[in-house]
């Protein structure tokens, strides 16, 4: 039994040698070679998650031993080792060595142990007819009753797959119960021993006492009569097992301590439930059988079959392990993947989709824009924002468009309090492209702010009235206002608030590619659309514009070829396509 402690712990050693490694991973749950996959899975290039870390465990256990054959079991102890390995959610791979005791009492007499050899019964209580040894004085042939008895001293080492039964949960997400099964193979010392002699050496000479005792009259005794015997028999053995039980002659075994063990191989069956302390620690309750195809575990393969002799038994012996046991997982890793629900992945999935659709619905601050891309979630209502639900501030004046009574001051301009970019002499024209920041007031100034002197009109002259104003250009086919332009209609704007008598005639022009009747509706729309800029964004009557439009027919410059072919004559074209202004004065 020493030794089999030594090649316990030595095993013990060793299994945690070969599992109680670390490694440094990029994923503290995948490993290396899987590394592509997740970033292929994570970045939405590949359908399928890499399988997590297969992890080990190792585990102590012990609890009762007793072997299923002819003597009745008493209850015995061991203890094992083990060594898991998991190879998926579902599947593990299990190292386990094991060593332990177990008993046997009969309370049925026997006498069919007569002329087998080896047999420790045979030799102490019946020798033969001449009556040497046999306890009953009067020397007949018969032998004498005797009840069975045994202690098995045992040592495995057994390689077991483990099936989990439940770890796929359709609805949660982690369970602390694990129940499984398993099956497999292994190699097996036991050694056999009886107590059949008292301390002196003697054959016990109480047997026919224990037999006086009714079994099927409890009443006679007053309680059950098999505990009443077992309760002799104990009381009066010495509890000594000094003899070797009945064994395999033609087996050698493995001798330890002076005692033979015989060694066979087995296969063995597992049923056990596993609960979850938290990802490091298990407790586990476990039921293992093991098969050897061996009649001898209980030293006893003979029963009565006449008066005149013996048979074999029917059935082989097992031997049974119920254990309690504490194992510890191993390694990196968020949990092991018999706890681990494969459906995690999938349900975690759905969830984060849920997570953005809520947060595409929801938005606290009502600006139209998703809480998942405000960036500026608690913007006041009803303020205008940008793409990203912050308050619009199309000047960059400080000033958001909601309280701005002038939204497209220009660029750098100082303003007031308003938003209103400064204009210190009133002129119409802000400070920062003033030329003539002091001009006199009453005066009509162009867009630099410079005063403008107009002649008196006469009975000869027009009501029209020549006043520099700017020109905006178009891109090929176009009539959309270029923001490069907004500048320019602003000091339009702001040269008729300083001259509320003023009209302005917009006149629309286009280059010479494409039909008259096209250019001559492509240059409406571009008086149209310019005179729409300036009236909805600084207030500016439309009656107070005259509009026209001349297609192609007053080009700056003409002769250019209708193609498109030659991109180096483009800016040319691009001089054409504009709309002028100038003062119309009443």
């Amino acid at each position: 039994m020493r030794n089999l402690k030594h090649l316990f712990l030595l095993m013990f050693l060793c299994s945690v040698a070969i599992v109680s490694f670390s490694q440094d991973d990029k994923y503290k749950n995948v490993k290396k070679k899987d590394y592509d996959q997740k970033d292929a899975y994570e970045d939405g290039e590949y359908l399928f998650p890499p399988q997590p870390r297969n992890n080990w465990s190792v585990g102590l256990k012990g609890g009762l031993a007793y072997v299923a054959g002819d003597v009745k079991p008493q209850p015995g102890f061991g203890g094992a080792f083990d060594v898991r390995k998991a190879l998926g959610h579902a599947f593990s791979l299990r190292l386990q060595a094991s060593a332990g005791r177990a008993n046997g009492q009969n309370y049925q007499v026997t006498n069919g142990y007569r002329f087998h050899v080896n047999n420790p019964w045979d030799a102490n209580y019946f020798t033969g007819p001449a009556g040497e040894k046999v306890s009953q004085l009067d020397g007949s042939p018969n032998a004498p009753g005797v009840y069975y008895n045994f202690q098995n001293t045992y040592g495995d080492l057994n390689l077991q797959g483990i099936f989990s039964l439940n770890n796929i949960n359709f609805y949660k997400e982690q369970v602390n119960w694990n129940i499984y099964a398993g099956a497999g193979i292994g190699i097996m010392g036991y050694n056999v021993s009886i107590d059949a002699l008292d301390a002196n050496g003697n054959i016990y000479d109480f047997f026919n006492e224990v037999g006086n005792i009714n079994l099927n009259d409890p009443n006679t005794w007053g309680i059950d009569g098999r505990k009443e015997r077992l309760n002799l028999l104990r009381s009066n053995q010495d509890g000594v097992f000094e003899s070797a039980a009945e064994g395999h002659t033609d087996e050698t075994g493995l001798v330890i301590g002076g005692k033979n063990y015989v060694i066979n191989p087995f296969i063995t069956g597992t049923l056990g439930l596993r609960y979850r302390v938290n990802r490091r620690i298990e407790l586990e309750l476990e039921h293992r059988i093991a098969w050897a195809n061996d009649d001898l575990l209980d030293g006893q393969r003979w029963q009565e079959s006449g008066n005149t002799y013996t048979s074999l038994t029917r059935d082989f012996d097992s031997y049974n392990y119920t254990t309690l046991g504490l194992h510890f997982r191993l390694g990196p890793g968020e949990e092991s993947a018999w706890w681990r629900n494969p459906l995690t992945e999938v349900y975690s999935g759905a969830q984060q989709a849920r997570e953005i659709v809520k947060k595409l619905q929801d938005d606290t601050d009502k600006d139209g824009v998703p809480d998942l891309y405000d960036k500026e979630p608690d913007t006041p209502e009803g303020n205008p924002v940008d793409g990203s639900g912050r308050t619009l501030d199309s000047d960059g004046d400080g000033y958001p468009d909601s309280e701005d009574e002038e939204p497209f001051s220009p660029k750098g301009s100082p303003v007031d309090s308003r938003g209103v970019a400064v204009d210190a002499d009133n002129d119409g024209v802000p400070d920062v492209f003033d030329k003539e920041p002091n001009s006199p007031a009453g005066m009509y100034y162009d867009a630099k702010g410079v005063a403008i002197q107009l002649p008196e009109p006469s009975k000869t002259q027009t009501s029209e009235a020549p006043c520099l104003l700017p020109i905006i250009h178009f891109d090929l086919d176009k009539d959309a206002i270029k923001p490069e332009f907004y500048p320019e209609l602003y000091y339009i704007a702001q040269v008729m608030k300083a001259n509320p008598k003023l009209k302005v005639r917009a006149t629309g022009h286009t280059d010479v590619r494409n039909t008259d009747a096209y250019n001559e509706d492509l240059s409406r729309r571009r008086v149209q659309n310019a005179v729409d800029f300036i009236s909805n964004t600084y207030g500016i009557d439309r009656s107070r514009f005259v509009s026209g439009f001349n297609g192609e027919k007053k080009n700056l410059i003409s002769n250019l070829p209708e193609g498109h072919s030659n991109t180096k004559l483009e800016p040319l074209h691009y001089v054409n396509r504009r709309v002028e202004f100038e003062c119309v004065k009443e």
